[in-house]
């Protein structure tokens, strides 16, 4: 779709999602969330949690749908360990800070009885068979889980298309770290390994993208709801930093699961390492490949879908 134009004056395919998602401690999370309802292209169909302290990543998740007025979206809690529960968690300890959760506190409490992440993954897959797009954001545990215990569900998404690692060149001695990777090495073998059509957005193109301060502040100018929460959520994001500009990291895996032709990809095979560094190393493989990588983005196009969809979405909110 041409940036030029409104989403609604060009025909879009819809395509159904579930995003799962470590939001609260990086703030392309909340942006990821928030791109993803801006969007026709996409029906969201779930989110799911991931990492560490999932009540408090529900209350963020909650709190962001309940002011854009999409609660029906359902919140479902995952794995708060990865997969070799001798990791180490990563929590920054800012994550929802100076906000009043006080309005979303009974549907957190109604998540204690929720299905598990990995199976509703697999229920979602299993019940609509070659039309669920799974867009991870965060460690890939829930994943990694819902593949080893329902490898026959998860074989029919539609594909994946994640957030993670990055593309420096062909080899071992061009691996490179990321921090999802990193945080479930074990968890990115299972799903790099799947035979998932996968596409993996990782680092080289995502730090071409930014937010800027001044971009805030024209959100926050929209003086809704929404838009104080992601602005306040933001700029403290920017104080932990100590930066007033941030990648979207996260928004970029969700255009380009819309989008396609906004990044650049090729087909390669992968060899994730399970050291502490969690590397991953590619190879040179044909289009027979069920994994792909970007190698490069459009980045003034990804920056005009993403600005609109999202300034105009606070400012409705």
């Amino acid at each position: 779709m041409s940036p030029e134009r409104s989403p609604d004056e060009t025909p879009h395919t819809v395509h159904d999602v579930i995003i799962d998602t470590d939001i609260g401690t990086d703030i392309d999370d909340a942006y990821a969330l928030l791109l993803a309802l801006s969007s026709p292209e996409l029906k969201l169909r779930g989110i799911t949690l991931v990492h560490a302290d999932i009540e408090a990543r529900a209350r963020i998740a909650l709190k962001l749908l309940k002011l854009a007025g999409r609660l029906d979206i359902p919140v479902i809690p995952g794995e708060s360990q990865p997969m070799n529960s001798e990791r180490p968690l990563y929590w920054g300890g800012h994550e929802g800070r100076g906000l009043d959760f006080s309005d979303v506190e009974s549907e957190v409490a109604a998540l204690k009885t929720a299905v598990s992440a990995p199976e509703f993954i697999a229920r979602t897959a299993s019940e609509n068979p070659g039309r669920i797009v799974l867009i991870p954001i965060g460690p890939l545990t829930n994943v990694g889980i819902a593949i080893r215990d329902y490898p026959r569900e998860m074989g029919r998404l539609k594909g994946i298309v994640c957030m993670g690692s990055t593309f420096q060149g062909f080899g071992p001695e061009n691996a490179g770290i990321e921090h999802n990777i990193k945080l479930d090495p074990e968890a990115a073998q299972i799903v790099l390994g799947s035979g998932i059509p996968l596409l993996l957005v990782g680092l080289n193109v995502t730090l071409q993208t930014s937010l800027t301060e001044e971009r805030v502040n024209e959100m926050a100018a929209k003086r809704t709801p929404l838009a104080e929460y992601m602005a306040h959520m933001t700029r403290d994001w920017f104080g932990v930093v100590g930066r007033k500009a941030t990648c979207m990291h996260d928004p970029l895996a969700v255009a380009a699961s819309f989008a396609p032709d906004m990044v650049t990809t090729i087909p390669v095979t992968a060899e994730v390492s399970l050291d502490n560094a969690g590397s991953v190393a590619y190879f040179e493989a044909d289009e027979s490949s069920p994994v792909r990588i970007c190698t490069d983005v459009a980045v003034d196009r990804f920056h005009a879908v993403f600005y609109s969809r999202v300034t105009s979405t606070c400012g409705a909110g």
